[in-house]
């Protein structure tokens, strides 16, 4: 959405929009369309040369009003949804070859990999340390493979539809630029409503 490079020291002189969480931490609202074909999968087969399979599929929720939470900094919901979908899918979360996250706010991409065990709590900030190298399409986890919200600005009820077709992108190896660099089999995608009081976790298949 907006293709220009950020200058040095712009990111540290932004406006700020609840400290310390800057104009460059906020998604744009984008305006998008995507949309995803659903079926059995004796039916996609005759139909589609690499369907996708869901394998997993979880939503949990948590208080709406942060300062009812035990904890400020964890996003409860994401840890539930993920725990459920990966006891659904009988996978580890090491089998997760990318994921893409919700990052309406830089900071909840860091707390959703904390609140889901990949990062340690209070450590999820390191994982886009030395230019992003462990979640690039290279790297341990490759993170929002096409730019995120933060890239693609954010069409609110179409985001979850969009991380999906991204998803299936990346699964049949037609992600072009953005193609993570092994051959990825399983893909995470998660949508958080309000600030992780709704979240929707999906694993998909290739």
């Amino acid at each position: 959405m907006y293709r220009n490079l950020i200058k040095a020291g712009s990111f540290q002189n932004a406006p700020m929009v609840a400290e310390p969480v800057s104009l460059f931490d906020s998604a744009p609202d984008g305006d998008g369309a995507a949309v995803v074909i659903l079926m059995p999968l004796e039916k996609a087969e005759d139909r589609v040369a690499h369907p996708i399979k869901i394998i997993g599929s979880a939503v949990a929720t948590d208080t709406l009003a942060i300062q009812d939470r035990e904890n400020l900094l964890r996003l409860g919901a994401v840890e539930q949804s993920f725990n459920k979908v990966l006891a659904q899918a009988g996978i580890k979360r090491e089998d997760i070859h990318f994921a893409e996250l919700h990052d309406a706010f830089t900071i909840l991409s860091a707390l959703s990999l904390e609140a889901m065990g990949f990062s340690d709590v209070g450590k999820g900030h390191e994982w886009g340390a030395n230019t992003g190298e462990s979640i690039s399409l290279k790297g341990r986890l490759p993170v929002s493979t096409f730019g995120g919200l933060k890239s693609r600005g954010n069409p609110h009820g179409a985001s979850g539809v969009y991380q999906a077709v991204e998803a299936c992108l990346q699964l049949r190896g037609e992600a072009g630029n953005n193609q993570v660099a092994h051959e990825p089999k399983i893909g995470l995608i998660q949508s958080i409503g309000g600030i992780g009081s709704t979240v929707a976790t999906h694993i998909l298949q290739s």
